[in-house]
This record gives C-alpha cells, structure tokens and sequence, in this order.
C-alpha cells in the first residue's frame, strides 16, 4: 500500500513539474526573449548554452541556460577548482566548500547579473517539460562530478534532477562535496509535496535576495539531518574555516592562472 501511495505521489509530482513549467515558459517567455537578445548585444555567441549532464539513472541529456559566459572560454581552470573540491572529500570528513570561483574571468557582466539572480536557469523550464529534470530535486551533475560518486552515493541518480533542491536552500554557502550529496539523499528519502512547497518557497527568497552570496551559514549543523546515515560526522567549526580558507587560496591561484 504504501509503496503505491510513494508511486502516485511521484506521479502527481511530475503532472505539476509539467503544469508549473509549462505555465511558466508561456509567461515568463518574453523576460527569457529580452535577456537572450541583451546577451546577444553584450558578446557573440548563441544566447542559449546547453551542456551536457547525467540525469535521472544516470542518463546524459543536455542542460539549457541562458548563456552567462564568454564563447571559446578555456575551461581548464574550472574543471582543476571542480577537481580539487570533489576529491579534498574524498576519504575524509572535512572537505573545501563547494561554491563558486570568485571573479571567474569567463563570465560576462550581463552574465554575472544573470547568475546572482539565477536567471540563467529559466530555458531548465523547458527541460522540465521534456521529463530531463524536476522542478524540485538534486541539481544535475557533470560526469566528472559523478564518476567520483561512492557506492551509496549513486541513489542520487534514482530521480529526475531538480532545478532547485534541499542543498541550494540550506547549504549552498558552505558545504562540501560530500554533504551536499548528504542532503540530496536526505531530500530523496524524505520526499513530500509539503518539502517541494518549503524549498520553492525558499528557493524564491535567495532570487529576490541575489542567491547564495546574501547569506552564509556558521556551521554546517543542519536540524533535523542525521549525518551518521551517510557515513558523515559533522565538521567543527573549526576545521570549516581552515577548508573555507584553503578554498580561498585554491580561488586566487586559480584565477591568476586562467587570466
């Protein structure tokens, strides 16, 4: 009985993904149009960017945004920042926060606005309406993300990749590769359209406010989040600031070099 409950509820799910997104790509059309062509203005290049990630059972699909970066930019710097935050949690319990890189030169102006305010991820309508993604639920990876997950860490792959989730409201300033994981798995076990509403509902509140950077945890003491499930011990304050630290100078090195 209750796994055929668990079944309708996930259907009732993706009937709203598909009303609210579809809803939303009609109204919110011309504010995508406008930004594309203002885009279009700023840089050369195609005002739309998709790339390429793993979603539900672990399936590629290509990821649309409105395009925040300059065209021909060199990656390489990125993908080594991305390396080393994924593997400083790899065997350990503390880890570098998984955020950003500060003053990355590959992002336009215009982009830089865009993406405070997370109004890049609007054409991610679209791929909630295709069935790649879900409104709510663990953001969608790179294949280099998931090929360092751990055995226990593939049920994250078990559902559709949201375009907002529990680790963007509750732990997006600082937390580490492993726990961000740990809250996504959190969010899958836990599931319930009353969660969906509370992080649409937050998610909406850091937009208003300019995303993440408007706000910044002073522990990674999540209530109600039982670490130990995943193998996870929560970090002391003290070790947090020497990873944030370290992720700091990793930032500058990095930035220096990709100039």
């Amino acid at each position: 009985m209750e796994s055929s409950y668990h079944k309708l509820a996930w259907r009732i799910k993706r009937a709203m993904d598909v009303a609210v997104a579809g809803v939303g790509l009609v109204v919110l059309s011309p504010i995508i149009v406008l930004m594309a062509v203002i885009v279009r203005i700023e840089t050369r290049g195609p005002a739309i960017y998709k790339h390429t990630r793993i979603g539900k059972d672990g399936k590629p699909f290509d990821l649309y945004k409105i395009r925040s970066m300059q065209t021909g930019g060199d990656d390489t710097a990125y993908e080594l920042y991305l390396r080393q935050l994924i593997e400083s949690s790899q065997g350990s319990n503390v880890g570098m926060p998984y955020i950003k890189m500060e003053k990355d030169s590959r992002v336009t102006r215009v982009g830089g606005f865009l993406r405070k305010y997370y109004l890049d991820e609007l054409p991610q309508l679209w791929n909630i309406v295709k069935g790649d993604m879900s409104l709510i639920g663990p953001r969608p990876h790179m294949q280099l993300e998931v090929d360092h997950y751990k055995p226990t860490q593939l049920q994250r792959l078990i559902v559709r990749p949201g375009l907002t989730g529990l680790w963007q409201v509750d732990g997006k300033a600082d937390c580490s590769f492993a726990e961000l994981i740990a809250l996504d798995l959190e969010y899958i076990n836990h599931w319930s359209p009353r969660l969906d509403y509370t992080i649409m509902i937050k998610t909406l509140g850091l937009m208003i406010r300019g995303g993440e950077g408007s706000w910044s945890r002073t522990t990674k003491r999540i209530p109600g989040l039982n670490w130990a499930r995943f193998g996870i011990q929560q970090t002391e304050s003290t070790n947090r600031r020497k990873a944030h630290k370290k992720a700091t100078f990793l930032r500058k090195i990095i930035h220096k070099r990709s100039r």
